[in-house]
């Protein structure tokens, strides 16, 4: 079995392991972020802004791996390997996410302009991904 990329942040109080392939999206406001995982948990409150997370990422996973990750506006980064439906015009992001066996769908609400950004860099992938 292949190891995943782990996101270790450390803050006064604790540690954190992540796996890559677990973190869904970050959500940021002002100097904190939530973590949201695809097993369902979320991480509250990091005293972290988003940037200083997205360089810790930048540091620790490898260029493949770190690509996924997806700015989204100001307020999320992505995880693309979840994302399941884009809708601009109604300003909605969808994910899939297996929980406990069973498919569920997340949605959060995103502007349009940062969807089409979303759209354009997804476009990216699947082309990087089909030339391999």
């Amino acid at each position: 079995m292949t190891q995943q990329p782990m996101l270790t942040i450390k803050n006064k109080s604790e540690i954190l392991y992540l796996r890559q392939d677990n973190i869904l999206f970050i959500q940021a406001d002002g100097n904190y972020c939530d973590i949201h995982l695809a097993d369902g948990g979320v991480i509250n409150t990091l005293t972290y802004q988003r940037a200083e997370i997205a360089r810790m990422m930048d540091e620790q996973l490898p260029d493949d791996c770190r690509k996924r990750f997806v700015l989204v506006g100001r307020s999320y980064m992505v995880n693309t390997d979840y994302v399941l439906r884009i809708q601009p015009s109604k300003q909605l992001l969808t994910f899939r996410v297996n929980q406990l066996g069973t498919t569920q769908k997340i949605t959060i609400k995103a502007t349009a302009k940062a969807l089409d950004t979303l759209i354009v860099e997804m476009e990216k992938l699947s082309e990087t991904a089909g030339s391999m």
